[in-house]
C-alpha cells in the first residue's frame, strides 16, 4: 500500500471514529436529559404517576417487561421535561391558554388563581365572590377570641386583610370563568364580601379589622400598581396598604416612606404553571429607615413550629416609632412584612401555613411572651378567610382556660 492510500485509509479512520462518536453523542443526550430533569415536577404538571422501572423477577413474561421498560423509557429518559415546558409556555404566550386548571389566563397579561387545588377549580373564586354568612361568624369567633387572649399578654389585635386580584379587577377575569362564578364576582359590592363584612361588624369588639377597599380600588389602574401576573399582592398596593395599616395604628411614616420608588421587574409567583415568568413591580428601598432582616431568626421558632419556613426578624436603626409588632399570616405576609417594617424598632413575622394543631397552644404562649409585642398583626388574602391557623390559635387557648 503506498502511503497516500495509508493517509487516505487513516483519515477515513479519523472520520470514522468521529462520526461514531457524533452518533453515540446523539443518543447520549436524551439519556443525559432524563438525569437530570426534575421527575418529580413532571408528575405534577401532568398530575399523573410517572412509570417506574421494571421488577425483572416479578415480570410475567419477557414481553411484559419490555412494554414496562418501553414506558419507563418514554416516562425518564429524553427531553420531556424541556419540551412540556416549551409547550406550557407556547400555551401561555402565544395562545393565550392555561397550562394547568386551577389557573386562568385573561387579557393585558392578567392571570388569575381560581383555586388551591387543580382538582377543585373555581372553589376560591366561588369562596370569595358568594360570601356566606356562616364564613363570617366562624371568622368572628376565632378573631374574638384570637383577640382577648393577646389582651392578656398587654398587646393589642389587628385583622388586616389583603384585597385580591378578583375583587379589584372583576372585570378582566376571562370567558374561561364559568359564567355565574364570573357574574357574581362582578357584581359584588366589595363591603359584602367577607373581608367588608368583617370590617363593618367589627365596632366596639377589641379589635381592628384593616381592610381599606375604597382606597385601593381609587387607586388600582395606577402602573403596576397590582402585578397581572401574580398571586400574591406585590408592587404598590403593598405599599398602600401597609402604610394606610401603619396610619391606622398612629404611626406616621412620614415622607420618607415613599422615597427612591422605581419601577423594576421582579420573578413571578405562579410557578405551578411549569416555567417561570417576570411581572413589572414598584420597588420601594425603605432607606431611610435602616431596616435589616434576618431570616429564618428567631431561631428558638421552630422548637415550637417544627414545619416553620417563611420567618424572619426586621429591625429598624431609624424607625418610625419605638413599638414592637407580631406579624402572624398566611403566605401574603411575607410580601407584606418589608412595607410595614419602617414602622416598627422591631417586627417579626412567622407564616403559619404549617402550623400543627398540636402545636398551637405552646407556639402561641411562647411567642407572646419572648416577643413581647406591642402589637399583634394577623395577616390574610380576602381569600383566606376564614384562616384555619387563626382558629387553631382560638381553640388552643379556650382549651388552656
Amino acid at each position: 500500500m503506498s502511503e497516500e492510500q495509508e493517509t487516505a485509509v487513516a483519515g477515513f479512520g479519523a472520520r470514522a471514529r468521529l462520526a461514531i462518536a457524533a452518533v453515540a453523542l446523539v443518543f447520549l443526550l436524551p439519556s443525559l436529559g432524563g438525569f437530570f430533569a426534575d421527575h418529580q415536577a413532571r408528575q405534577n404538571w401532568e398530575k399523573r404517576e410517572l412509570a417506574d422501572f421494571p421488577d425483572v423477577k416479578g415480570a410475567e413474561s419477557a414481553k411484559a417487561f419490555f412494554t414496562g421498560l418501553e414506558a419507563f423509557i418514554d416516562d425518564h429518559v429524553g427531553f420531556a421535561m424541556s419540551l412540556n415546558k416549551f409547550y406550557r409556555m407556547l400555551q401561555f404566550y402565544l395562545f393565550k391558554d392555561s397550562p394547568i386548571a386551577n389557573v386562568d389566563i385573561g387579557d393585558d397579561g392578567f392571570v388569575f388563581f381560581n383555586a388551591h387545588s387543580a382538582t377543585r377549580p373555581y372553589a376560591a373564586l366561588r369562596k370569595l365572590c358568594l360570601p356566606k354568612m356562616p364564613q363570617v361568624r366562624a371568622s368572628e369567633t376565632a378573631m374574638e377570641g384570637f383577640a382577648a387572649t393577646v389582651r392578656r399578654y398587654g398587646a393589642n389585635t389587628s385583622y388586616a386583610i389583603v384585597p385580591s386580584k378578583p375583587l379589584l379587577y372583576p372585570d378582566e377575569l376571562p370567558r374561561t370563568v364559568p359564567a355565574p362564578v364570573r357574574r357574581a364576582c362582578l357584581s359584588l359590592d366589595p363591603l359584602d364580601s367577607v373581608g367588608g363584612q368583617l370590617r363593618t361588624r367589627s365596632a366596639g369588639k377589641g379589635y381592628r379589622v384593616h381592610f381599606p377597599i375604597e382606597a385601593l380600588l381609587a387607586l388600582r389602574d395606577q402602573p403596576a400598581f397590582y402585578p397581572p401576573g401574580n398571586f400574591h399582592s406585590a408592587s404598590m398596593i403593598n405599599h398602600e396598604f401597609a402604610g394606610r395599616l401603619l396610619r391606622t395604628l398612629g404611626i406616621e411614616p412620614g415622607d420618607a416612606y415613599g422615597q427612591g420608588a422605581s419601577l423594576g421587574v421582579i420573578s413571578a409567583d405562579m410557578r405551578s404553571m411549569g416555567f417561570t415568568r417576570r411581572v413589572e413591580a414598584w420597588i420601594y428601598p425603605y432607606a431611610s429607615y435602616g431596616v435589616r432582616v434576618a431570616r429564618g431568626e428567631p431561631a428558638w421558632v421552630k422548637r415550637f413550629y417544627s414545619r416553620a419556613r417563611d420567618f424572619g426578624q426586621y429591625r429598624a436603626a431609624n424607625p418610625a416609632s419605638p413599638r414592637s409588632a407580631l406579624l402572624l399570616s398566611n403566605s401574603f405576609g411575607a410580601f407584606v412584612a418589608p412595607h410595614l417594617a419602617p414602622g416598627f424598632k422591631t417586627l417579626t413575622h412567622i407564616n403559619l401555613n404549617a402550623l400543627q394543631r398540636q402545636e398551637a397552644d405552646a407556639f402561641l404562649k411562647e411567642v407572646m411572651m419572648r416577643v413581647k409585642p406591642d402589637e399583634v398583626i394577623v395577616l390574610v388574602h380576602d381569600g383566606g378567610i376564614p384562616n384555619s391557623a387563626l382558629d387553631m390559635l382560638a381553640a388552643a387557648e379556650q382549651a388552656g382556660q
